[in-house]
């Protein structure tokens, strides 16, 4: 008996080793589509829609539902291919939403990917690297995307008239990914540009099991087990009803550590 369960053992461990090996090939095919996808549309659609579309704000709603439905196809061929797997519990919330602040913790790399395939008319905040990526900055700029230059009152200006247009935003206010074992950091960006506008916003939290595409960590580090992203959608806070217009500084950071509170309250629970 215990050969037989040896035996079983070995061969089990042969079957994960080789299906990480097919996720290591399906995932560096993955990152392959997403360049030469992001490229493509960079280079070949969103010129189009300058050529024919003169209205700015016309121009800029049809290449961010051409962006959405880009990453809605993209996230459905890599589940697809086994690569990684992800959830949602509530999409009709998120496709729903208008004028409202998404905020949300940020684990991974591909977490903004797999909201903004969930949600319409949205916009994010992307940071300045991004807009030298030769891949990305005729998407971003396409898309009527919100640079993040280092002017954070103009960046706040920018979140705000986007959000009275009624777009939707998404908003990671740690900034970045938080390497493994750092507490995370909240920046208050969110809670001005909320305060701001008299913007709700929707809380989400976004859980990676096992973790992966961490900072700091190579996109070829693939874990035994296929990652999958948990997306839930949680509360939605009304600015207005709790806060009125009050922008001062103390309602800016009672609102960053009401946010701030409840995300982490939801992470541990």
């Amino acid at each position: 008996m215990a050969s037989v369960s040896v035996t079983a053992g070995r061969a089990a461990s042969v079957l994960q080793t080789i299906e990480r090996s097919v996720r290591l090939v399906t995932t560096a095919v993955s990152f392959a589509i997403f360049g030469l996808g992001g490229l493509a549309m960079a280079l070949i659609v969103f010129p189009a829609f300058h050529l024919f579309v003169r209205d700015r704000r016309r121009r800029a709603g049809i290449a961010q539902a051409s962006v959405h439905g880009a990453w809605r196809l993209y996230v459905r061929v890599i589940q697809a291919m086994g690569t990684v797997s992800v959830s949602c519990d509530r999409p009709d919330v998120l496709r729903g939403l208008r004028g409202t602040i998404v905020v949300a913790n940020h684990p991974s790399l591909l977490d903004v990917v797999f909201l903004m395939s969930f949600m319409e008319r949205t916009r994010a905040v992307v940071k300045a690297g991004v807009w030298r990526n030769p891949f990305m900055a005729g998407v971003v700029t396409a898309a009527d995307y919100i640079p993040n230059l280092g002017d954070p009152e103009k960046l706040i200006a920018d979140c705000a008239a986007a959000l009275k247009e009624g777009a939707n935003l998404v908003i990671f206010p740690e900034g970045s990914r938080t390497p493994e074992g750092q507490p995370r950091r909240y920046q208050k960006g969110f809670a001005h540009a909320a305060l701001t506008a008299g913007a709700p916003i929707q809380i989400v939290t976004i859980t990676v099991d096992p973790p992966m595409l961490r900072k700091g960590e190579p996109w070829h580090s693939v874990p035994m087990r296929r990652g999958h992203w948990t997306i839930r959608v949680h509360e939605r806070i009304d600015t207005v009803g709790q806060y009125g217009y009050d922008r001062s500084a103390s309602a800016v950071r009672k609102l960053t550590m009401d946010v701030s509170g409840r995300i982490e309250g939801l992470l541990r629970a």
